[in-house]
C-alpha cells in the first residue's frame, strides 16, 4: 500500500474549498437540493465546520511523523471526512429526491470522496500499527 498523504492533503483542501464556497454568495440553501441541510443548520455554519475540519486535517498532516501518535490524528481526519461527505451526499440526494430537484454533481463525487477517505483511513491505520501509536510504552518519536 502506498502513502495516501497527497490524497489526504487533497481531501482536506476539498473540505476547505467546499466550506469557502458555502460562505460566498449566492445563497445556495435557497435551492431545494439543500433543504435538509438547511433544516439542520445554516449555510454559514456548514461552511465554517467544513473549513475547520479541513484546517485540522492540514494541521495533522503538517505535523505527521513528529510524534508517533500522529497517525491517530490522520485516522480521525479520515473518519471525519467519511462522515462529512456521506452526510452531505445523503442529505443532498434525499432533498433533491423529495423536492423533485435535479441531482447536483456532488451526489456523484461525494461517494468517490468517501471511498478515498476510507483508503486514507486504512493507510493511517497501517501507519498507527507501524509506529505503535496505540501502545503505552516506547518513544514518542514516530518510526517510519
Amino acid at each position: 500500500m502506498t502513502s495516501t498523504r497527497p490524497l489526504e492533503w487533497l481531501l482536506a483542501t476539498c473540505m476547505v474549498a467546499w466550506g469557502v464556497t458555502m460562505l460566498l454568495p449566492p445563497d445556495r440553501f435557497e435551492m431545494g437540493t439543500y433543504a435538509y441541510m438547511a433544516m439542520l443548520c445554516t449555510e454559514s455554519r456548514w461552511g465554517t465546520i467544513s473549513i475547520l475540519l479541513g484546517l485540522l486535517r492540514w494541521f495533522g498532516l503538517g505535523i505527521n511523523g513528529w510524534w508517533r501518535r500522529t497517525p491517530l490524528i490522520r485516522a480521525a481526519g479520515a473518519w471525519a471526512g467519511i462522515l462529512w461527505w456521506l452526510a452531505i451526499g445523503f442529505l443532498m440526494w434525499a432533498a433533491a429526491t423529495e423536492h423533485g430537484s435535479v441531482l447536483p454533481a456532488g451526489v456523484v463525487y461525494y461517494p468517490v470522496f468517501v471511498l478515498f477517505e476510507a483508503w486514507a483511513l486504512l493507510s493511517s491505520a497501517r501507519d498507527m500499527q507501524r509506529s505503535r501509536a496505540l501502545s503505552l510504552g516506547g518513544s514518542d518519536v514516530a518510526r517510519g
